[in-house]
């Protein structure tokens, strides 16, 4: 499934800020990770100031976990699964484009 256009996060300033402080989306970020793992994909919504979605992919560019309206500041968002990818969208992205576990997003 392919989904359109993402903000690539390919800097390290890109992926510690994120939707930080930011005021509105634009395009959905894409952020792309050394290797699968829970941990380095742990996020949070601190200083994020509107609900957004998180959907996590694993190497193969399948979905393994979705967090839908994740709520401002937000302590900590963990991937049920290991993945390689995440999308921060906005909020109802994930229901919209009609995403479940297991679909394959090409990008």
């Amino acid at each position: 499934m392919r989904l359109g256009n993402y903000e690539a996060v390919d800097s390290a300033f890109k992926r510690m800020r994120g939707l930080m402080f930011r005021r509105k989306f634009g395009k959905p970020l894409l952020f792309t990770f050394p290797a699968e793992s829970q941990v380095e994909c742990t996020i949070h919504a601190f200083f994020v100031f509107f609900p957004f979605d998180a959907i996590y992919l694993d190497g193969k560019k399948r979905v393994v976990d979705i967090h839908e309206a994740i709520r401002p500041f937000t302590p900590l968002v963990v991937p049920k699964r290991k993945a390689k990818y995440l999308i921060e969208a906005p909020a109802g992205w994930a229901r919209r484009k009609r995403l479940k576990l297991r679909t394959e997003i090409t990008f």
